[in-house]
């Protein structure tokens, strides 16, 4: 009994000892992007400090990983150590500043053809998941061709990782890496299991993809390339299980494939409307697209505003010469889509173009500032800056100065349809001062464009009353009651769009567009033009794209040429007397004799 007690005695001593005993750091524990896996930590207990600092600096620069541990197949056939280009170098610049930032990390990139963005999103989806522990990441390529390719990647990437940070792997027949303790013996795998981690590669035909998993990393490749009658399904259930927790990865890339969801995903991250970071990267960010120039070799007019805006070289010209000549059949809008230059570029109309896209991308390389944005407070009543606010100003109203509004309506009120858009004109010069642009109910709207009116000088306010403008228009009227608004046939409020008018607003739309009649000044209605197609004869957005800022600025145009009357009329009927300018008047100022 006595000897049981000092047993017992002696094991809490020893106990307590231990606790407060100073423990020896963790060595690997100051690493910047990872938590390395235990598996590693017992493995790396040999080596000295020497090699502690050397595999700290390796695992500490993504590129220096990159460089020293991984291989891959270069075009020439080779194997050889995987040296990031610029744009890769980017890329994983971007990703790994989020990790650091301690967010969900989301990235959108559009690009050119083979610019080694796989190469360089599975290398980081690699380095993450076989040095960590319960990491699932998941690749989905569109065909399954693609998804081999890149799962060949992925085991290249393992089959020359050095020993001391290869992790034990688990065989199993699907594209599957997963790093687990392959043994056999249950007591083997309970004392050291391995990572738990892996990595998934799919391929976009499968009837089913990550119904029921959590996903860490996720990598969309040739996202628009998907099958179309799939790709819905497959987007909500990846997108769905993808963890919204601090240092996931959700990574969408491609190159375009005309007006699709690709198209809309990407518009979107441009406009701030979604969580993704939008990333372009154009054909000659890609080093090695060049060839040696010939000893003839006159540049072109276009190649000649190619050097002069983007800066390119004769080499750089040359290879696009020989691209366009030998891999599109001369089609140079082909060769624009898979190698843009710019964004706009990359999205392949489905019809024929109206205007002249390469005058109009030279009509949007002369922006060089950003507006600011303000915002509309409803109740209030007042307008302000802030930060990615619906409203830009390009000029404050003046006194003396009087202004017309062109708004378009949407056709519903779903988020992702159409928009509702409006511009402020100044009268006499048609000079762009203001665009409102957004989703809103329709009250709200009537409510905005009430308070927007109002704030340049009460100004001709013209809303379409096509689809859901009877209902913005019966805000104005009986909620606001706006006292200048466009009336048509003598006795209804509203700008009707129909088979006679549509002609003509178009038309003189495009002569102000072409002749640049007036000052534009926001981008984003250059943007709607590079998507307008003539559709049969009738000028329309593109599948997938939107009109809705040419619509309202073509109505505004129209209204334009009327205004002078309506703002006689409403002088006349109501002077300075402030009190009456409150009741609207379904009565229309008559029309002046030509």
């Amino acid at each position: 009994m006595t000897a049981n007690v000092l047993a017992a005695i002696h094991k809490q001593i020893l106990a307590d000892a231990d606790v407060s005993a100073p423990k020896e750091e963790n060595k690997w524990n100051d690493l910047t992007y990872i938590r390395l896996a235990e598996e590693h930590e017992r493995k790396l207990d040999i080596l000295e400090p020497a090699g502690v600092k050397d595999l700290k600096l390796t695992l500490n620069e993504f590129e220096h990983f990159c460089n020293k541990c991984l291989k891959i197949k270069t075009k020439k056939g080779d194997l050889s150590p995987f040296l990031l280009n610029e744009a890769q170098r980017e890329f994983a610049r971007i990703v790994l500043k989020g990790l650091i930032a301690g967010k969900p990390v989301r990235v959108i990139i559009l690009k050119a053809r083979q610019m080694g963005f796989s190469t360089v999103t599975e290398a980081i989806i690699y380095y993450l998941s076989s040095l960590q522990e319960a990491k699932n990441a998941f690749i989905v390529a569109q065909d399954s061709s693609a998804s081999e390719n890149l799962y060949d990647m992925f085991r290249l990437y393992y089959e020359n990782i050095p020993d001391h940070i290869k992790p034990m792997r688990k065989r199993n027949n699907a594209r599957r890496l997963t790093f687990e303790n392959p043994s056999i013996k249950e007591d083997e795998r309970k004392k050291n299991p391995g990572l738990k981690s892996k990595i998934t590669v799919a391929s976009a035909e499968n009837k089913v993809l990550a119904r029921s998993e959590t996903i860490h990393y996720l990598h969309a490749s040739e996202y628009a390339f998907w099958p179309a009658s799939k790709k819905k399904k497959h987007s909500t259930s990846l997108f769905a299980a993808l963890s919204k927790e601090p240092g996931t990865i959700g990574i969408i890339e491609s190159t375009a494939n005309g007006m699709e969801d690709f198209k809309q995903m990407w518009d979107s991250a441009e406009k701030g409307e979604n969580e993704y970071t939008p990333l372009f990267f154009p054909w000659f960010a890609m080093p090695t697209y060049r060839m040696p120039v010939p000893d003839e070799f006159d540049l072109t007019t276009e190649e000649e505003e190619l050097r002069e805006r983007y800066g390119v070289d004769n080499e750089q010209l040359q290879w696009r010469r020989y691209t366009i000549r030998n891999d599109f059949n001369g089609d140079v809008r082909q060769f624009r889509q898979e190698y843009p230059s710019v964004p706009e570029e990359a999205f392949l109309l489905s019809g024929e173009g109206v205007f002249d896209n390469e005058e109009i991308q030279r009509k949007m390389d002369r922006f060089t500032t950003k507006p600011a944005h303000y915002d509309i407070d409803v109740p209030k009543k007042h307008i302000s800056e802030k930060k990615n606010g619906k409203l830009l100003l390009f000029r404050l109203p003046e006194e003396g100065k009087r202004y017309v509004i062109g708004a378009d309506t949407s056709k519903g009120t779903s988020k992702k349809g159409d928009y509702q858009a409006a511009y402020v004109l100044e009268w006499r010069t048609g000079e762009m001062c203001a665009v409102l642009h957004g989703h809103w109910d329709t009250d709200q709207y009537g409510k905005r464009l009430d308070v927007l009116g109002r704030y340049y000088n009460t100004a001709l306010l013209a809303v379409e009353e096509n689809n859901t403008g009877h209902s913005v228009l019966n805000t104005l009227e009986n909620t606001c009651k706006y006292p200048l608004m466009y009336v048509y046939n003598k006795r209804d409020y509203g700008w009707n769009t129909n088979k006679a008018t549509r002609p003509v607003m178009m038309s003189d739309f495009k002569e102000a567009i072409r002749d640049n009649l007036y000052p534009i000044y926001d981008l984003e209605l250059y943007k709607e033009c590079l998507t307008l197609i003539d559709n049969n004869g009738k000028e329309e957005a593109d599948n997938g794209c939107h009109d809705d800022r040419i619509m309202a600025y073509a109505i505004a145009l129209q209204v334009r040429q009327e205004a002078a009357r309506y703002f006689e009329w409403y002088d006349k009927r109501y002077g300075t007397d402030k009190k009456d300018r409150d009741r609207p008047s379904r009565e229309r100022p008559r029309r002046e004799r030509r």
